[in-house]
């Protein structure tokens, strides 16, 4: 065989050796991102721990902030008083508004001019009736004139009935809008005390006493570490929302390092979420969420591990 021949089959046997190399290193670099199918589960190496509810405080209406009732770091429950506006102001706009309430209230609740117009109208067809009595015993004792009067007086007298009746379901009316009114201003003068909406940690306080804000502004932001959610990327070729509802298992790298962690290596129970329908267009990798029970608040935002999700 000559000496070109096997030049040439030595090339060829070295290009073929590096094209299984690449191949292999290329199988290898896609198992490096930490995910098995052995036995249905997948296994994603690195996941990041990140926020469910995150949540900023805005204060509903514009004012001066009286006092800041909670710290830093401090944990809240719905409806704890975060912030204290000034509400002198709008105190006093109350008490006006009440007092207004309870006069026309009062006017509303005042039938004196309809019973006064009803004891008239009693008294003057009493006098009608004796009139027309007296001629028909005596007639002509009376004139025509004089009992056509007598009936006008008591036609008066039915009209003041009604006029009267209507004032009192015109007084009830504004009785109503003044009630209105002061629920209005009883409604607004609770927005000067801020209250939390949702439990978790506070982690910032925008605001000190003294200082004027206005409506919208975000005054204090409160987090929830329970649950929490774990993020990592899924091979979007192979996996998609079937992969939604299916459980998993978090094992966060250093957790022996966090205050009251426990020291056992079980990992915390959760479920898939959301697997993204859009995948990287370079390395077709999909965003995975999980969402994960942590009561004993062992793990935080920001922290890393391995993520495990179950079989079918």
């Amino acid at each position: 065989m000559s000496d070109q021949v096997i030049h040439r089959i030595t090339i060829l046997a070295s290009f073929c050796f590096f094209l299984i190399s690449v191949d292999g290193q290329a199988e290898q670099a896609g198992s490096g991102s930490g995910q098995s199918a052995a036995s249905g589960r997948i296994e994603i190496a690195d996941a990041q721990v990140s926020l469910i509810q995150n949540t900023f405080v805005a204060a509903p209406i514009a004012g001066v902030v009286a006092e800041v009732l909670i710290t830093e770091g401090e944990p809240i429950e719905v409806g704890r008083r975060l912030v204290q506006l000034d509400s002198e102001q709008a105190q006093t706009e109350l008490e006006a508004a009440r007092a207004a309430y309870e006069a026309v209230r009062l006017e509303s609740d005042n039938d004196v001019n309809t019973r006064y117009a009803k004891r008239t109208l009693e008294v003057r067809q009493r006098e009608l009736e004796q009139s027309m009595n007296a001629n028909r015993q005596f007639a002509g004792s009376i004139s025509e004139t004089e009992i056509a009067k007598q009936q006008l007086i008591v036609d008066q007298s039915r009209l003041a009935i009604e006029q009267a009746e209507h004032e009192l379901l015109v007084a009830r009316a504004v009785s109503m809008e003044k009630l209105a009114s002061s629920q209005i201003v009883e409604a607004r003068l609770r927005k000067y005390g801020i209250e939390a909406t949702v439990s978790g940690f506070v982690v910032e306080i925008a605001v000190q006493p003294g200082e004027w804000v206005e409506a919208g502004k975000p005054i204090v932001r409160i987090i929830s570490l329970n649950p929490i959610r774990i993020e990592c990327f899924v091979d979007g070729r192979k996996y998609g929302p079937e992969l939604v509802g299916r459980g998993i298992e978090f094992f966060p790298t250093g957790v022996e390092a966090v205050p009251g962690a426990r020291q056992e290596r079980k990992g915390l129970q959760g479920k898939v979420t959301f697997v993204s329908p859009e995948l990287n267009p370079v390395t077709g990798q999909a965003r995975l969420w999980a969402t994960v029970d942590n009561p004993q608040l062992t793990v935080r935002a920001g922290m890393r591990g391995r993520l495990v999700i179950a079989a079918k």
